[in-house]
């Protein structure tokens, strides 16, 4: 988060959650202004204004009973002295803007200090659960990632993996499943064919995964990737007789789930998601008949086991 951004969010939480009005401060100089914020605290009337390094002693203290300068750095080391005036040091909170803590609040400014701190805090569960919504997104793609790079170093090869080793691995050979190796229905969908194989279905699953994860919840999107890439190994073991490999299988499902997520909530995200949607499948269609070496009856055994089991986990009250 930028400084720019980090400011405006600490205003607006101050504004909305403790009544603060939003003002403007002007320099010493008035060439520039500052955001500032004012209310009457305690029969006093108190003005916080925000502000960096290089303009902290340039701002006018305007005619109030209390002017705070809540300065926000980048990076604070405590031992660097501040350019503040020893008069003013009790009149000013310090704020770490990476670390997202104060490192500076004097005893006389402990009630503001702790509104700061609570939206701080805020902040921290913001982020926190921005990145546990893809969490396991993230770890599939991990999982993909380590797998490749044991098969590169196998295979002596960081460009293209060597067949020997893909069937050694667990890629879906219809002569060894049929002789009971059916963990190979599972295994393929972790396994590539070459680095531009696994980037593309990496940025496949980063760009769908976190919809799906997010709508279905972790437990569900994890069902939904697994059995589509099931049936996506099923449909290419009954209708294909190639060695097959790739995550893509499991990626159709996640189109066939969030296809099932527009068309339930069409009346709240638009008929425009559903056609979007219809359209990058028949994309990806298209482009499997019209490239050699595509296993298209696997995608379209993920995209339909996609469909039936996000129907089928789906709940009318999921947003409600």
């Amino acid at each position: 988060m930028k400084r720019e951004d980090f400011q405006k969010f600490l205003i607006k939480k101050l504004s909305d959650n403790y009544m603060y009005h939003i003002t403007e401060i002007y320099s010493k100089d008035n060439t520039e202004s500052f955001w500032g914020l004012e209310k009457r605290i305690n029969e006093r009337n108190i003005c916080l204004v925000f502000l960096n390094k290089d303009n902290i002693n340039n701002v006018e203290e305007q005619k109030y009973d209390g002017f705070i300068k809540i300065l926000i750095l980048e990076d604070v080391d405590v031992r660097t002295p501040l350019t503040v005036r020893n008069e003013e040091i009790n009149n000013v909170i310090i704020l770490d803007k990476e670390k997202n803590s104060i490192v500076y609040c004097p005893q006389e400014l402990s009630e503001i200090g702790g509104q700061i701190y609570s939206i701080l805090n805020y902040r921290l569960e913001i982020e926190k659960r921005k990145k546990d919504k893809s969490f396991i997104t993230n770890l599939l793609i991990g999982i993909n990632i380590v797998l490749y790079i044991i098969t590169a170093v196998l295979s002596k090869n960081i460009f293209d993996s060597d067949i020997r080793v893909l069937v050694f691995l667990g890629a879906k050979v219809n002569e060894l499943i049929s002789q009971g190796e059916y963990y190979r229905l599972f295994t393929a969908m972790f396994l590539h064919g070459g680095l531009m194989h696994l980037v593309l279905n990496m940025y496949a699953l980063y760009a769908l995964g976190p919809l799906v994860e997010k709508v279905y919840g972790k437990i569900k999107y994890l069902i939904i990737y697994f059995i589509a890439g099931m049936i996506s190994s099923v449909f290419s073991y009954l209708f294909s007789s190639g060695v097959s490999i790739g995550a893509s299988g499991a990626i159709f499902g996640l189109l066939g789930a969030s296809l099932i997520f527009g068309v339930k909530m069409r009346d709240k995200v638009g008929k425009g998601m559903v056609r979007n949607i219809i359209y990058v499948i028949g994309i990806n269609v298209f482009i499997g008949v019209a490239m050699p070496n595509i296993d298209n009856f696997g995608h379209m055994g993920g995209l339909i086991g996609g469909i039936i089991i996000s129907f089928i986990l789906w709940k009318d009250n999921m947003f409600n």
